[in-house]
């Protein structure tokens, strides 16, 4: 900042030398243009046989004059010899313009300008102007650009150490907490002004991947904890099924409780699976897998696989046509969000329910899509149980799984930059993904 503040006086210098001599130099252009206009009306002696009796009367009437009083005229012969005229000098100024000073010994004059000329006849006319008034107006000019420029130094070189100050100041506090952080408390945050600034938004922004951060690490912990929960019944019965064999010693249906240790097994096996399919989503490792697709298409596909099952479960699976849906995402996880929410609608209702698969733009260009049933429903106080991790309802307790289907499916929206929201489809349930699309879709045939 120090560079960019001496560049900026610097540059705030030349400016100001440059405002004072090009009026210095206006000025001194404006007294020349006098002198020269006022030598003007003399006529050419050649011209005129009577010259000299008009010059003399002629700077008689322009030192009467009140507008020339601060010009003094000297009219001298071809010898010599002072014609007319209060100006009285012992030395002719060079033939042309010429600046003088106190040595000219001009009465009353410390420093002037003087335009000498010489005419056909060999007379001589000296016009001086008294740049006294204009002296003090040019020094007065140069303090008024002095002052002005310590002024606007001073304006600068505050508002570079106030800027300095605030910024430095709000590094101080982002520091602190970053500290803070680090040190264990992820509970700390950046305070707000409420002024909307750059620096406010920033920090509102930092705020917010603190928060993300802290709901992640919550849901580690929570993870953690229901893992074990979780994992507690079937490693019991697990450990109960092989004492009983070990008992038994080999007596009894062995088969059935070999099968049922390896359903216990599988069903260990597919928990874990699922929690690091979930733990990769969260983290957003995924991401780099994204391509563009048709989610339309996809659902055609998903549900042509799933129909047979959903009729065997004596389930109607069905797809409302709708516009195409183009997505940038992975198509392998929309595969396994659409094979979640129809596996949850076939799971958790009752045969003869309706399941309804459709896709449909919202008037902002987002993408929706939406799987609903005509069963019954889940309550609006209880949505956020089920999307969250190992939430069931009590009348879902005996139904195998593991309570990550719809947690799974709202990591998968998130990580696609959508949101998930539960309905009441009046009867049953009404599953909302809402997604970017892509930009250039047109509407599907009916």
């Amino acid at each position: 900042m120090a560079i960019y503040l001496a560049m900026f006086l610097v540059a705030l210098l030349a400016v100001r030398t440059a405002n004072y001599l090009v009026a210095n130099n206006a000025l001194r252009h404006e007294v020349d243009r006098r002198l020269a206009a006022e030598a003007a009306e003399f006529s050419d002696p050649a011209r005129l046989a009577d010259w000299q009796a008009m010059a003399i009367r002629h700077v008689a009437d322009e030192q009467q004059d009140h507008e020339s009083a601060d010009l003094y005229f000297m009219l001298l012969d071809k010898a010599g010899r002072h014609l007319a005229g209060r100006l009285h000098l012992d030395r002719l100024p060079p033939m042309g313009f010429s600046d003088f000073g106190r040595e000219a010994r001009v009465p009353g004059v410390d420093h002037g300008r003087a335009l000498a000329r010489r005419f056909g006849d060999g007379s001589v006319l000296v016009i001086v102007s008294d740049n006294d008034d204009i002296d003090r107006f040019d020094s007065l000019l140069f303090r008024v650009q002095l002052v002005g420029l310590g002024i606007t130094a001073l304006i600068v070189i505050g508002g570079a150490l106030w800027v300095a100050f605030t910024v430095s100041g709000r590094m101080r506090t982002m520091q602190r907490t970053v500290d803070a952080v680090v040190a264990g408390n992820l509970q700390s945050r950046i305070a707000l002004d409420g002024s909307n600034s750059e620096f406010d938004r920033q920090a509102a922004s930092f705020n917010k991947m603190l928060d993300r951060i802290g709901e992640l690490m919550s849901n580690v912990r929570h993870a953690a904890k229901d893992v074990t929960h979780e994992l507690k019944s079937p490693l019991a019965r697990l450990r109960s099924r092989i004492a009983a064999l070990v008992r038994r010693d080999g007596q009894g249906d062995f088969q059935a409780e070999a099968e049922a240790i390896l359903a216990e097994t599988d069903q260990i096996i597919e928990l874990f699976a699922s929690l690091m399919r979930l733990w990769e989503i969260e983290g957003g490792h995924r991401r780099d897998r994204f391509e563009p697709f048709d989610l339309a298409e996809l659902i055609d596909e998903v549900v042509d696989g799933l129909a047979v099952v959903a009729e065997d479960d004596g389930h109607h699976l069905s797809v409302i046509a709708g516009p195409p849906a183009p997505i940038t995402g992975d198509r392998s996880l929309m595969r396994q969000l659409l094979v979640n929410l129809i596996e949850n609608a076939v799971r958790h209702t009752p045969p003869g329910t309706r399941i309804r698969v459709a896709t449909d733009h919202a008037p902002d260009g987002r993408l929706m899509l939406v799987v609903e049933d005509d069963g019954p429903g889940i309550p609006a106080d209880k949505h956020a149980l089920v999307v969250r991790r190992f939430g069931r309802l009590e009348q879902s307790a005996g139904i195998r799984g593991q309570g990550l289907g719809l947690t799974l499916v709202d990591a998968i929206v998130r990580l696609h930059d959508g949101a998930l929201r539960l309905e009441d489809a009046a009867p049953g349930l009404r599953v909302v993904a809402t997604l970017p699309g892509r930009p250039g879709h047109r509407r599907r045939p009916a």
